[in-house]
């Protein structure tokens, strides 16, 4: 059987690998996680923070096996392509990981408020009965399903390309892809602490990118100085047009920034098995 090409046989079986050696490892996680749903499914920033945050340690710790001498010889001795490899990782922390990141949300949204139902039944005293206070009940509700952040709202509408609902689309995922790509590609490069060397390579790159912006600034416009005309709305208006013409091409590498990771990631891997 060759192995240089991409097999979805031997995707699946890898996949049934990596849940029978983490099948123990992953009901912890997502209980845990459900647990943590329970007090913050009604906190929109946190549930966002709790998803991206989360998602960071999930992606940051996929690839860990591979760099333990016994595991890593295991893993590169495993009959398929490096491709094949990482797609299982991409797919891992991607979609797996977002949709059972919705499922726990549900189990947790249910489970709290039924929770915090039953506390209020059980903490309703005579006293509360005699001054006419009734029962306090929690109605169901799924606050991150109907954030527009998340999922878009009036679909039909974006699709017409009514500008005013371009609003709710979903700024989360493009975030989303770029964090969870460029920690994929920090748990396959880094042999130990791939969070912190993660953050912190990031960190030195935008250092970088300032300094060298900064110099080409220098050289282009030497000590050019920009006068604010508050009077002069034509000023503003010229500025904000630039800004357009920049966030075209700042959007379009913004999106392509994942599938750069993911194609570092790959020779990254390939790297490590030689």
């Amino acid at each position: 059987m060759k192995t240089n090409i991409f097999n979805l046989r031997r995707v699946g079986l890898l996949f049934q690998r990596y849940f029978i050696e983490r099948s123990r490892s992953e009901l912890i996680y997502w209980g845990i996680m459900a647990i943590v749903f329970m007090f913050f499914r009604n906190n929109i920033p946190g549930m966002f923070g709790i998803i991206l945050v989360a998602g960071i340690f999930y992606a940051a710790r996929f690839s860990k096996e591979i760099h333990h001498s016994a595991n890593g010889i295991a893993y590169f001795m495993i009959p398929a392509t490096q491709l094949e490899k990482l797609t299982v990782g991409i797919v891992m922390t991607t979609l797996y990981y977002f949709v059972m990141m919705m499922i726990v949300y549900v189990i947790g949204n249910l489970a709290g408020t039924f929770l915090q139902n039953t506390l209020n039944i059980i903490t309703y005293t005579q006293h509360h009965q005699d001054l006419g206070i009734g029962i306090g009940h929690s109605s169901l509700q799924w606050k991150l399903f109907e954030e527009p952040g998340l999922f878009p709202k009036a679909m039909f509408d974006i699709i017409k390309s009514d500008i005013e609902n371009t609003r709710n689309v979903s700024w989360f995922f493009p975030v989303f892809l770029v964090s969870q790509s460029l920690f994929l590609l920090g748990s396959i490069y880094f042999k130990r602490n791939q969070v912190f060397k993660t953050f912190f390579a990031i960190f030195l790159l935008f250092i970088f990118l300032l300094i060298v912006c900064s110099i080409e600034a220098r050289l282009f416009f030497g000590d050019y100085k920009i006068v604010v005309d508050t009077a002069n709305t034509d000023q503003f208006k010229d500025w904000e047009l630039w800004l357009k013409v920049f966030a075209i091409p700042a959007k379009i590498f913004y999106y392509l920034l994942p599938l750069y990771f993911w194609v570092v990631s790959y020779f990254r891997l390939t790297e490590k098995q030689v």
